[in-house]
């Protein structure tokens, strides 16, 4: 137990922020919860008397539990993820059809694509997760659609006393996944709170302080449309626009612009009528602004420009 509460000390330590903390544990706990669904297939396969399934789990299960000890930036390679997820898929794929419809194999797709909204982020990865489910999902379909025809030349024969109990394992793993997901919302919701709540004491404190004090002026100049807004945000922010071009040189005008309205904690609206523009269009170019700076979607965009720029 001591060992383990080093290793998440040492995590906490590593970690660049709190929501990278975050995800490094939440890989963690699916990890070990693969881990664990691994060796239920382990000890599944010794019932049945499957030994070469249960080399290929246990093979499986070993290589899992050494990535814990991978280092981060290896384990959240968006490309080795995909590859996770596709060989993941591909083995529900091989043993639903080599077990057959009864044994409900094909529920695993279930498990495997909740984890998958997990793992990737919607927006930035949203062409891995649509190969991966289209592909999950067409796997599916070969064996449905075909009354499951390729198990007539690798079915492994189970008597109806062996499909029961694979039927029990997939009802116990379906349980345990919707338990880890749950888990997963829970740990996610509770940093929403405490970034909100971090988020409302730090505007306090910007409000308090005189660091956007000299903002009122600017933000007359900038809701107003007045050309000058510019050459006077520069006076004020002297080095602002060479910092933020150093991050990102292929900023364009028009997007320096937001980024300078940005600095000064406006709100989406006040943008779009600073700008004349529409609410939707000011958040596309937000979108642009953080790929650009790669600021993670859940970063507060205001926040960070404040802070760093």
């Amino acid at each position: 137990m001591n060992y383990i509460t080093s290793i998440l000390a040492k995590k906490r330590d590593l970690a660049k922020n709190e929501m990278e903390y975050e995800k490094s544990i939440l890989f963690d706990v699916y990890t070990l919860a693969l881990v664990f669904l691994l060796l239920c297939n382990v000890i599944l396969n010794v019932i049945l008397y499957y030994p070469v399934n249960c080399i290929i789990f246990g093979v499986i299960t070993l290589f899992m539990l050494q990535t814990l000890l991978w280092p981060d930036r290896i384990r959240f390679n968006t490309k080795l993820l995909m590859l996770l997820f596709f060989f993941l898929g591909i083995m529900i794929f091989y043993f639903d059809t080599i077990s057959g419809e009864g044994c409900m194999n094909y529920l695993s797709y279930v498990s495997l694509t909740i984890a998958v909204a997990f793992f990737f982020d919607y927006i930035r990865d949203r062409w891995i997760i649509f190969f991966l489910i289209v592909s999950y999902l067409l796997w599916f379909l070969i064996n449905v659609t075909t009354d499951y025809y390729l198990s007539r030349f690798y079915s492994q024969n189970l008597s109806p006393l062996e499909q029961w109990y694979v039927r029990i394992y997939k009802i116990i793993e379906i349980s345990f996944c919707t338990f880890i997901g749950m888990y997963f919302i829970y740990r996610k919701e509770r940093v929403l709170v405490k970034y909100y709540i971090e988020k409302e004491k730090l505007n306090a404190i910007i409000q308090k302080t005189d660091k956007i004090n000299f903002s009122g002026e600017l933000y007359d100049l900038a809701m107003s449309k007045n050309s000058l807004f510019i050459t006077y945000f520069k006076s004020q922010f002297p080095d602002f626009f060479d910092k933020i071009l150093a991050v990102s040189p292929n900023l364009i005008s028009s997007e320096l612009e937001i980024c300078a309205l940005l600095k000064l904690n406006l709100s989406t609206k006040e943008i779009a009528t600073a700008t004349n523009s529409t609410v939707r269009a000011i958040e596309n170019k937000k979108y642009r602004i953080r790929r650009k700076l790669n600021i993670a979607s859940e970063t507060d965009i205001n926040l960070y420009i404040i802070n760093n720029f």
